[in-house]
């Protein structure tokens, strides 16, 4: 049985640090999402406030696919994870991107199928290098052969909400870090999979597959990427949601 799990996701302190950079759009509607990802027929209930979650930030909700006891389940919750009481200190951050799993904490997370997820995204931001003094830059990509991807990452529960991050690669080129973007063929082994089995699909796409910007252009034909936020790069302000 699958199902879709619905649970209150309460706005981040003014106090806390959230990075800007750090964005992800889903042009599908949770009843979309369902159907791609082979749910349909057996999700029961409402989807609440949230039918649709077009416009991913760092400290709010996002669609998260994960196995539950019913099977695999189209949960929401909070884009950040803390670190803090992990590793058993009592200091708590925002994390949004996770870059390596060696440290014990997110070991640990990574080591239980039952804390590994999936987001699905139908577009993504990832770093850029630093120019001209400038840091913090970023830019929107899109897979050329998937229209909605699949991207790792880890979960834990929280005393107010159920939050997860993103697992990313460090590569050289355009962009400094690439989302785990896991394949169609590999999501059974990244959810179920024993760690060692799993840990080897935390590696960088082929960049032949990586349009820059909101377009067609393949990353391979980019000069300049195009930053996130600017220019023709702009999220649109409406986005027509596939059913």
């Amino acid at each position: 049985m699958h199902r879709l799990i619905i649970m209150p996701i309460y706005p981040r302190l003014s106090g806390d640090k959230v990075f800007d950079s750090d964005r992800a759009m889903l042009d599908r509607t949770a009843e979309a999402l369902a159907e791609t990802f082979d749910l349909a027929g057996s999700v029961q209930g409402t989807w609440g406030n949230w039918p649709y979650l077009s416009d991913l930030r760092p400290g709010q909700p996002a669609f998260v696919l994960r196995r539950t006891r019913e099977g695999l389940t189209l949960d929401t919750q909070r884009w950040d994870i803390s670190a803090g009481g992990i590793g058993g200190s009592a200091r708590c951050w925002p994390t949004t991107r996770i870059l390596s799993v060696s440290l014990p904490w997110w070991r640990r997370l990574a080591e239980r199928p039952a804390q590994r997820c999936l987001i699905p995204v139908t577009a993504c931001t990832a770093p850029l290098p630093p120019q001209g003094g400038r840091d913090g830059r970023s830019a929107w990509f899109t897979l050329a052969d998937e229209p909605v991807f699949t991207i790792a990452g880890l979960w834990r529960g929280t005393s107010d909400a159920r939050c997860f991050a993103m697992l990313g690669c460090p590569v050289e080129g355009p962009l400094t870090v690439q989302p785990v973007v896991i394949a169609p063929g590999d999501r059974v082994r990244w959810l179920d999979a024993e760690w060692d089995a799993a840990a080897s699909l935390l590696a960088p796409m082929d960049a032949e597959r990586i349009c820059i910007g909101l377009s067609e252009t393949p990353l391979s034909d980019v000069g300049a990427p195009l930053y996130a936020g600017g220019g023709p790069n702009r999220p649109p302000a409406g986005m027509n949601l596939a059913r």
